[in-house]
């Protein structure tokens, strides 16, 4: 070998070598950071709820949890009953995913998308949809079918409104 052909061969290492060490590591983007995470993020928040004839039905907190991963649901209701959610997006199937404790002992697995302005979460039975609305309201309206989802009636239809801040 050619003392060219190792001065050359040593130059390009230590230009690979000075390139590599001199560049910046890129920060690392938190894993939830994507757009698809925060879909629901329009539901965070203090919130009454009032039925369509203007009663109340209850009161919810929706907190962002796990460095924005995650969504927890702390529903009291206007009668006394309680419960709790999880929600997250689950990048490897693209899908919303609430996992619901009622303190009734009602327990759902729903899963499902966001498109528009709705977030609709289903399962065989219960089809539960959140509609964003302009005004910052959110009404949620929840459907059962007994039927495989040929026909659904309408279990709860709520309306959110931001508790004012104290």
């Amino acid at each position: 070998m050619s003392t060219r052909m190792l001065a050359t061969g040593i130059l390009s290492t230590v230009v690979a070598l000075a390139a590599t060490s001199s560049a910046r590591p890129q920060p690392r983007q938190p894993p939830c950071a994507g757009a698809p995470h925060h879909q629901f993020d329009f539901w965070i928040g203090e919130w009454d709820v009032f039925t369509p004839d203007g009663k109340s039905a209850g009161r919810n907190h929706i907190t962002s949890i796990a460095g924005g991963c995650g969504l927890e649901e702390q529903w009291t209701g206007a009668g006394g009953g309680s419960g709790r959610s999880l929600n997250t997006y689950d990048a490897a199937d693209r899908q919303w995913h609430q996992f619901w404790v009622g303190g009734d002992g009602t327990v759902l697995r729903l899963s499902g998308s966001f498109a528009g302005h709705v977030m609709t979460l289903a399962d065989s039975g219960n089809r539960i949809r959140f509609t964003s609305n302009g005004d910052g309201t959110v009404r949620q309206v929840w459907e059962q079918s007994s039927d495989g989802g040929k026909t659904w009636k309408t279990v709860f239809d709520g309306k959110y409104v931001r508790r004012a801040p104290r």
